[in-house]
């Protein structure tokens, strides 16, 4: 189907003249009656005919011209809905973060999305296993994590963005705050707050890992901003990506544990995406901003 007759017949229904029609479509009179005619011959019907008015749609013509004229809209919104698309304006964007970024949707969806208000995004906080599941089901285009669960899948392609620190962090007034040379064991008495950990070995390190075995009760939640609360309200002692609480740190909410043995302690956070798909412009440009602000934060942290 040749949609550019189509645009011509439509022309001419809509200025009841050839002479007017070739002038706005910006054709020769000679050259648009010819399409015309050759799109008559293949419909096998007359689509106009002459009175006293001018040119108007022939009996048979009148409910064709209308479905033309339904059929150019359609395609003139898929056009634009394909720029759109091509241009990073539309379409579908399934984001997943890890407990500890939490932080990042605050900072950059309000604004993102209102930069695209075509795009149709939802977000999800959930465990870093659960994003790599949703991501190997291809529920999710990409996630921002500790790259640990990810590592060794085939179907995941990994893009580092940095190395967080990683520490146990208080508020000021807390009996630990301002000590230097805490030794691990000086944390068992306090309880612990965090986002939930993957499920993956917690780390190699020894230290690390006998730190993270609270004896006083924890709590555990995707919400960061009430675990950061709950740290600032009580004696419980806060485990979190330096980065990712950064506004707490410079405001003095919260501050960190000096405690040695774990002052190397980072984590490799990571854009996950699948390996055999290549993001969508919508997509790649939600990917790119998270990207950005998660290297911003780290380099600051630095």
């Amino acid at each position: 189907m040749d949609l550019r007759k189509w645009r011509h017949a439509v022309g001419v229904a809509d200025n009841g003249s050839f002479t007017v029609a070739a002038t706005r479509l910006h054709i020769s009179q000679p050259a648009l009656s010819r399409s015309i005619q050759a799109l008559e011959r293949e419909l096998g019907l007359t689509l106009f005919e002459r009175n006293a008015a001018g040119v108007v749609p022939s009996s048979a013509g009148q409910p064709i011209l209308e479905q033309a004229r339904a059929l150019l809209g359609q395609a003139s919104a898929l056009q634009q809905s394909v720029r759109e698309m091509v241009s990073g304006d539309a379409g579908e964007v399934r984001i997943g973060v890890g407990p500890m970024f939490t932080a990042l949707l605050d900072e950059l969806l309000p604004d993102l999305w209102q930069s695209t208000p075509l795009a149709s995004v939802q977000a999800h906080i959930l465990p870093v296993e659960r994003l790599v599941v949703g991501l190997l089901r291809g529920e999710l285009d990409f996630l921002i994590a500790d790259g640990r669960a990810a590592q060794g899948q085939p179907a995941i392609a990994v893009e580092p963005l940095g190395e967080a620190p990683v520490g146990y962090f208080v508020r000021p007034e807390h009996p630990l705050a301002h000590r230097a040379g805490l030794q691990i064991s000086d944390l068992a008495e306090f309880p612990r707050v965090a986002p939930n950990l993957p499920e993956v070995t917690f780390e190699r390190d020894p230290d690390i890992r006998s730190s993270s075995q609270a004896l006083a009760g924890q709590l555990n939640c995707e919400r960061l901003d009430l675990l950061v609360r709950i740290a600032f309200d009580s004696d419980a002692i806060l485990l979190a990506m330096a980065p990712m609480i950064d506004d707490a740190l410079i405001s003095g909410k919260l501050v960190r544990l000096d405690i040695p043995d774990l002052a190397q302690w980072c984590a490799n956070v990571v854009l996950a995406r699948s390996a055999s798909a290549r993001l969508s412009p919508i997509a790649r440009r939600y990917a790119d901003a998270f990207s950005a602000a998660v290297r911003e934060r780290i380099a600051t942290a630095a």
